[in-house]
Formats: C-alpha cells, sequence, structure tokens
C-alpha cells in the first residue's frame, strides 16, 4: 500500500521509476530506482500507529459517526480512556444529547461535558454545574459514580474549590456538596466530550487520551527506520552511485510536527548557556541525531508525508552525494553552516495531462487494494 502511495507521488512530480530493480542481484533492494537526468534511490517505510494511538483514533471516529445526525448546534472535543467501549459510546452520546438541549435555554452554561466516570451506574445520571474561572460555567452531565468522585477532562476544574454544588440525580433527589469534595481534575474517567458554542450543526472535531501524557516517541522511531533504508542505500550504491531518497508515510493522530522531525535527523533540542549566564541561552540541536559527520550519510534527503498532506523534505548536511532541490512539489528544509535551517518555498508545476493519466491509474489501483482489505 505504502509503494503504491510513493509511486503516485514519483507520477504527480514525473520522475520514471523501475521498483525493485532486478540487475540488483545480491543483498537488499530498494524499493524503487528513479531515472532522468538526475536518477535516485527511493526507499519507502510506513510509521505504524502505535497500538493505542490506533485505539483512540478507531474510538474518534466511532464517536464521530455516532454524533453526526445530532441536530443541535456546537462543536466538541472527546477525551478517551483506552478501556473505552460500546457501552460508554452509547452512554457518552446520549448524556450529550441531553447536554446540548442546555445550550437553547436562557440560563445556559457556557460548556456542556458529557461524562462517563471509571466506575458507572449506567442506569442513574446526574447534573451539576460549577464555576471553573478560564472555562465559564461548566454544566457536567454524568453517569453517577458509585465512588461518588468524578474526574473532569481539559483542565476544568472547579474555582474556587470550596463552592457549594447542588447534584441533580435523575431519581429526582438532590445533594448539595463542596465542588472540591467530590470533581478532582487529576482522576480518570472512561469517556468525556466537552462541547462549547457554535453556529454550526454539531461537529466532533478532534479526540485526545484521558490518561496522563504519555512521551510519543516518534524521534526514535525516525532514526530506526532511517538506519535501515541507509544499510538499503548502501546495497543499491554497488550498483548504480546516485543520492538516495527516504519516503516516510505516517498517518494518524500522533504525527510529529516540522521541529520533532529536525530533531530526529539533526538531534534533540537542547538549552546550553554560559557558567553562571542562564540570559545568555539559546536552545540547540544536540548530536543524538539520526544524521551526523559520521552516521547515515549514505542517506540524501527524507520526504516526510503526514496524513497524505504535503510533503516535507529534508536535506543531509553530510550527504555523501546531495539530493537535487525542487524535484517534488514541496517545502525543502538545509541545514547551513552556522546551524540554522533554510527554507524554500513550495514550488509549483503544471501538470501534464499524461502525467494525469498515469495518476488517475494509480488511484484505481489504490483503490482496488483498499477494497480487498
Amino acid at each position: 500500500m505504502s509503494n503504491a502511495r510513493a509511486e503516485l507521488l514519483l507520477t504527480k512530480a514525473g520522475i520514471p521509476f523501475e521498483p525493485e530493480p532486478r540487475w540488483i542481484k545480491e543483498g537488499q533492494k530498494p524499493d524503487f530506482y528513479c531515472k532522468g537526468k538526475q536518477p535516485f534511490w527511493c526507499e519507502v517505510k510506513t510509521l505504524e500507529r502505535p497500538d493505542d494511538s490506533e485505539k483512540l483514533s478507531s474510538a474518534f471516529h466511532d464517536l464521530r459517526n455516532r454524533t453526526a445526525n445530532i441536530e443541535q448546534t456546537g462543536q466538541g472535543i472527546a477525551y478517551i480512556h483506552d478501556d473505552f467501549s460500546e457501552r460508554d459510546a452509547k452512554n457518552v452520546v446520549q448524556l450529550l444529547k441531553r447536554g446540548l438541549k442546555r445550550f437553547e435555554d436562557g440560563d445556559s452554561p457556557d460548556i456542556i461535558v458529557a461524562l462517563v466516570p471509571r466506575d458507572p451506574d449506567r442506569k442513574q445520571f446526574v447534573r451539576f454545574s460549577v464555576a471553573t474561572g478560564s472555562h465559564g460555567t461548566a454544566e457536567f452531565h454524568s453517569c453517577v459514580s458509585r465512588t461518588g468522585s468524578y474526574g473532569s477532562p481539559d483542565g476544568i476544574f472547579a474555582n474556587p474549590f470550596g463552592q457549594q454544588v447542588t447534584q441533580h440525580f435523575s431519581t429526582g433527589t438532590k445533594r448539595t456538596a463542596v465542588a472540591g469534595a467530590f470533581l478532582h481534575p487529576n482522576e480518570t474517567f472512561l469517556v468525556a466530550i466537552v462541547v462549547w458554542r457554535h453556529s454550526d450543526r454539531f461537529a466532533l472535531i478532534s479526540a485526545a487520551s484521558a490518561l496522563p501524557a504519555k512521551r510519543l516517541k516518534n524521534s526514535q522511531r525516525i532514526r530506526e527506520v532511517l538506519s535501515d533504508a541507509n544499510d538499503q542505500f548502501k546495497n543499491g550504491m554497488k550498483y548504480k552511485d546516485a543520492p538516495c531518497l527516504l519516503t516516510i508515510f505516517h498517518d494518524g493522530l500522533d504525527v510529529p510536527d516540522e521541529t520533532i522531525i529536525k530533531s530526529a535527523l539533526y538531534g534533540n533540542l537542547k538549552f546550553v548557556f554560559p557558567k553562571g549566564r542562564p540570559e545568555k541561552g539559546k536552545l540547540i540541536f544536540d548530536k543524538d541525531g539520526g544524521w551526523t559527520p559520521e552516521k547515515n550519510r549514505t542517506t540524501s534527503a527524507i520526504l516526510y508525508v503526514r496524513n497524505d498532506g504535503q510533503p516535507l523534505l529534508v536535506h543531509n548536511y553530510w550527504a555523501r552525494k546531495p539530493f537535487p532541490t525542487g524535484r517534488f512539489d514541496c517545502k525543502e528544509v538545509s541545514l547551513l553552516p552556522k546551524g540554522t535551517f533554510q527554507e524554500t518555498d513550495i514550488v509549483k508545476r503544471p501538470i501534464s495531462p499524461s502525467i494525469l493519466t498515469r495518476i488517475a491509474g494509480f488511484l484505481g489501483k489504490l483503490w482496488k487494494a483498499k477494497l480487498k482489505r
């Protein structure tokens, strides 16, 4: 599947190519030998979603499908625990629909929180409002917690903690208590949807984990695939002496930004300053990157494609054979001798009719492959 995406990318750029050349008789073969006036090798890698990212993405799409036909207006973000289940999805959507109706009332809150706590009584529901300060008034619509305490997402907490809050239960009973006694920002929950007013019909726009933040290992993963590709390029170079391009496809909610990609290749960011003078400090890239004067110099550049968006091409300053510029319609990044980065604008080229025909053919292949999955 990734190779088909790479073929589409090369075709769009007008670059002729030969997949896994048969004239390589021994050793690993790079995925493509790209021909023309400026030939180069191309190896394709895919960064698969981590298991937890895959679960989060699947849960987000499930919730978005379940909320697609809600008629009320608003926008929301879902916060989802790893233990999220279909029962939780049904519960939170039911609570969300109740909560959204409150935006139509004269005493409506600033935000709505639909919540399924960690140990829910799914047959009973509770509603309560708290003053939060930065978020205004937040009104919670939740399954009743068997423990009597509730978590809260996205830094939504009672301010002040000592405010008196009345809980309205679906049984018709009421209970008044200090907010800080039952609403705990650090307590986990199964799922929550935070909603704010918007003029358009309701849409769930994104999702995040309900668990404490974990450090993403994107830099490490990029360096690992770079090392693997570099070995494959070395074998290809025995047959054709040409620059080497690693193309990485990365999909999901965890794709890295440009700074992370740069740091994976040139080193993690580190703050340095003269002894006793932190005001003179500056951020630099450490020497632990995928590219150094001694490491992975066979790889000339990396073309990074995130969620089928505009590619980013990063050149290897220490490459034995530099990669030619302007081969793809994308942003290009080069390291300058002083340690700063130079970025070039996207180059726009017209696409010829023959290339459009080839692209249509590749799109057909991709669609057929998707149907078979």
